[in-house]
């Protein structure tokens, strides 16, 4: 009852905050086909819906698109003022999902040996494991597809700036080496410590050194291009490798594809992309965290949408409310973007400019936030 009564309030509110707001449902494109909703999808709901569980996960209550796909039909698209189909959204760690879908396809062209291939195997030649750490050599890729490598999580107290890992030389290392230097603070498969540090640059870069180029190129190549995404962009660490735990920008339309993609049990106009064992094998749970699977979380806790057939659904998660929701049984994608909202972004850099408020946030705040793993000056511009 209490959730209904917040739905029934954020419904209310999102009448204000779309109104007069241009919606594309309505709008035939050579992208996708319009049709009508199923029965149990009411707008209204779907959008307080996800502003709830954006607020849950400590993102913001605005919804700055909202889009449905059902039986291959877009039948709602939404945006709010200054977004439309063509602006890309900062993804965060939906950024993991995609590398998630770039091991499956490195699998299938037998880069990877497969989940249970060692990480060590791609490392070996360039990390010195500190005496005390050979339990690294443990590491599976499918630790590292769960959050179970026993590298540090962003929630652990060591520090884990595997970013501004330097050289004596004074250049930037390898930020996967980096990453995987890190000393574990658990044996491999003993404990879930969500990662956007370590363990998701180690996955990142063991995927491009497994396919044998820049992981973005491999990743438009194999993934982006085929699919039609074509506003895809991805930040890069100082030394070019590509972010493994945020980093990616796209259109909500292009996120939109990506959930397809994982609907259609990975295939794409009759080619198969990803291996449809990889997918069927991505949605949690996982041996240690019910809720998240290969980069994927569990979608089972709805608030207010009543959708039906909810077994085996899971969504690819970002930072502020960004979301990929897969619903196999009842044939459906739901795609929203979110962010931290004008009032957080401007506070925030406004603590970052004062030097005093800055120490102190440093000191006490950020080294306690789950968002430690991500570069604060990034953080600050991705906003």
């Amino acid at each position: 009852m209490k959730n209904r009564t917040i739905a029934l309030i954020l419904s209310i509110l999102c009448i204000f905050t779309f109104c007069g707001l241009p919606a594309y449902a309505q709008e035939r494109t050579a992208e996708f086909e319009t049709g009508p909703a199923p029965d149990w999808f009411r707008p209204l709901l779907a959008e307080a819906d996800f502003m709830v569980r954006s607020l849950s996960g400590g993102g913001s209550p605005l919804n700055e698109s909202l889009l449905v796909m059902h039986g291959g039909k877009l039948v709602y698209e939404r945006y709010a003022r200054g977004w439309d189909k063509d602006t890309p959204h900062v993804m965060f760690s939906i950024t993991k999902s995609v590398v998630s879908a770039l091991v499956g396809i490195a699998i299938q062209e037998g880069k990877i040996k497969g989940v249970d291939q060692k990480a060590w195997d791609f490392f070996k030649d360039d990390v010195v494991l500190a005496p005390g750490q050979e339990s690294k050599k443990d590491i599976t890729i499918k630790h590292l597809l769960t959050m179970s490598s026993g590298l540090p999580g962003d929630d652990d107290d060591q520090e884990v700036e595997w970013w501004n890992a330097s050289a004596s030389s004074g250049e930037a290392l390898d930020s996967g080496v980096a990453a995987f230097s890190i000393p574990q603070v658990a044996a491999s498969g003993e404990r879930f410590a969500y990662s956007s540090g370590p363990g998701a640059q180690a996955l990142a870069c063991l995927v491009s050194r497994a396919v044998g180029m820049n992981l973005f190129e491999y990743a438009k190549k194999k993934l982006f291009e085929p699919l039609g995404m074509t506003s895809v962009r991805w930040d890069a660490a100082a030394d070019g490798n590509n972010y493994g735990g945020f980093g990616i920008y796209m259109t909500s339309r292009d996120m939109m594809r990506f959930g397809l993609l994982y609907l259609n049990n990975g295939r794409w106009e009759g080619k198969q992309i990803i291996p449809a064992d990889y997918v069927a094998a991505t949605p949690p749970p996982s041996k240690l965290n019910q809720d998240y699977g290969y980069m994927f979380w569990d979608f089972a806790d709805l608030t207010c949408i009543e959708i039906p057939h909810l077994k085996n659904a899971y969504y690819a998660s970002g930072s502020f409310g960004q979301f990929i929701c897969i619903l196999p049984e009842s044939d459906t994608v739901i795609v929203r973007t979110g962010s931290a909202g004008q009032l957080v972004r401007t506070l925030s850099k406004a603590i970052l400019g004062n030097p005093t408020l800055n120490s102190l946030f440093m000191r006490l705040i950020y080294p306690s936030t789950s968002l430690k793993g991500v570069p604060l000056d990034y953080l600050m511009g991705a906003m």
